[in-house]
């Protein structure tokens, strides 16, 4: 089969690159579709992955989206027209999903943002097969338009996927002049997504840094107006080019993150994890806490406590975390699957532990 990828988030980079390399090996053409934002043509050049630049990302503004978005369906459109695939993955992409139903190209999605309900409403309708974390309630997917039928949910967290492949390095480390289990990560808030109703100006991790003074941090901000509020902090470190995130989380010895793909990343790796998104949290991110291998507090003082007890007794919050995580399902497999059941049979099952979970709360 052709099968189109389209890849519109950085962290969507990493989700896919495991599922291409699987399906190039059982024998599948893969057409990837990508568009210019957030470094992400670097992310796929360094992943090795062939691709086609399609659009732009609209910004911060709700106009600027539109259009964007607008524009970008359209050439879409004309480049799935002349490359006429079998079928068509994606990860909470606006455009690919009604593309391919204007085309009547067959469908596999993934959400894992239930906040994200802009993007939700684009996808959800057209997505015929739609994969998401069990932790998230099926009823806030269907209010956004997705079928019933089409729900399949995941023990896992879509970042298990990143770690297709992965082998640390420290190498990032010697860059940076670091040693092993000696920093911390830190990410900064996504002020540029639709669902972020937080300071677009202040970070909350500027109050929290200085009560950290003593351990070297390395900074991922999203904006250069982010990174240069941070230039004065002597013990932060912020990489000047696209580097192995992975291998720093892994040998991190806390990450504290005010976005969600890099704390999941880093609990993936077994790394302790501390949250301060700021806004409404994730059905995923409360599911992860209640686990309790994740922890949130938006206060710099609760969160630098717990950044010392974490670091404190590190090896044994890493094999806790290491312990849960190996039970969970892996997205890779799950796609696979998906792809193998229509590739034989033209169609997806309904998912019958879906229907009657909600049949059973009315």
């Amino acid at each position: 089969m052709k099968i189109w990828v389209d890849i519109v988030n950085a962290p969507h980079a990493h989700f896919f690159k495991g599922i291409i390399r699987e399906l190039e090996k059982r024998g599948h053409e893969v057409l990837v579709t990508t568009r210019e934002f957030d470094g992400l043509t670097e992310i796929l050049d360094m992943l090795g992955i062939d691709y086609y630049i399609v659009g732009k990302h609209g910004g911060s503004t709700l106009e600027g989206k539109l259009i964007a978005s607008v524009e970008r369906q359209h050439k879409l459109a004309k480049l799935i027209i002349e490359e006429k695939p079998d079928i068509s993955l994606y990860k909470n992409s606006p455009e690919a999903p009604r593309v391919a139903f204007g085309l009547g190209i067959p469908t596999i999605g993934f959400a894992d943002n239930d906040t994200a309900t802009a993007v939700n409403k684009l996808m959800m309708p057209f997505t015929q097969r739609l994969i998401y974390p069990k932790a998230i309630d099926a009823y806030e997917l269907i209010k956004c338009g997705a079928d019933v039928n089409s729900l399949k949910p995941l023990n896992g967290i879509p970042e298990l996927a990143h770690l297709y492949g992965f082998i640390p390095t420290k190498k990032p480390l010697k860059e940076l002049g670091l040693t092993a289990y000696s920093y911390i990560v830190m990410r900064t808030e996504p002020i540029k997504a639709n669902y972020f109703n937080g300071d677009a100006e202040k970070s909350i991790l500027e109050n929290i840094i200085p009560l950290l003074p003593d351990v070297p941090i390395v900074l991922f901000p999203r904006t250069e107006t982010q990174a240069k509020r941070f230039e004065h902090f002597e013990n932060v470190m912020i990489p000047d080019h696209v580097t192995d995130s992975l291998s720093l989380l892994y040998y991190a010895k806390l990450m504290i993150g005010a976005g969600g793909t890099m704390n999941r990343e880093a609990l993936a790796l077994g790394t302790p994890t501390i949250s301060t998104y700021p806004g409404k949290l994730l059905a995923i991110t409360k599911w992860l806490i209640n686990l309790r291998i994740k922890f949130h507090s938006t206060d710099p003082i609760e969160v630098s406590e717990k950044a010392w007890e974490l670091m404190r007794k590190n090896g044994a919050f890493r094999k806790h975390v290491r312990n849960v995580i190996m039970a969970m399902e892996n997205p890779i497999d799950v796609f696979l699957k998906e792809i193998e059941i229509y590739e034989e049979y033209g169609t997806f099952p309904i998912q019958e532990v879906v229907l009657e979970e909600l049949t059973s709360r009315k």
